[in-house]
């Protein structure tokens, strides 16, 4: 049986692996650039994506941390509201992209969210990348 505190340190794991992800795609969205007339105004909106990407991630994890300790009526409530901060956030840069297309235009904040789910999809490689970094290094 896996413990409360095993299942935090999977837990930090995987938001490492995420937040790396979500690093690396962001990173490689910058390379849109090339295709881009104002390339400040795509550069911010995925720095804004970016942004969102990186508070959703954390947000879900201290999420799960809380709703693990309440009971499972509680759990569901605090989970709820959660997600629907999340959805309001990620809808507010939407709608800030959708506004200020010169400024943030929403393709890039789009892009920029979209790292987290790309990140998720990728998080079983990046966590073996990470591993084999740390224990190479270490």
């Amino acid at each position: 049986m896996i413990s409360k505190e095993g299942l935090k340190d999977k837990g930090k794991r995987t938001l490492v692996d995420l937040l790396a992800g979500i690093v690396a795609f962001d990173a490689l969205a910058f390379i849109g650039n090339i295709f881009c007339k104002n390339k400040m105004a795509y550069s911010l909106g995925i720095l804004l994506g970016f942004l969102v990407a990186v508070f959703m991630c954390i947000h879900m994890y201290v999420t799960i941390e809380k709703a693990i300790m309440c009971d499972s009526k509680k759990a569901k409530a605090k989970t709820k509201l959660a997600a629907f901060l999340r959805m309001l956030v990620m809808v507010a840069a939407l709608a800030a992209g959708a506004l200020l297309p010169d400024y943030v235009p929403i393709i890039g904040v789009m892009i920029g969210i979209l790292a987290l789910k790309v990140s998720a999809l990728m998080q079983p490689l990046t966590d073996k990348l990470i591993l084999k970094t740390l224990c190479k290094g270490g």
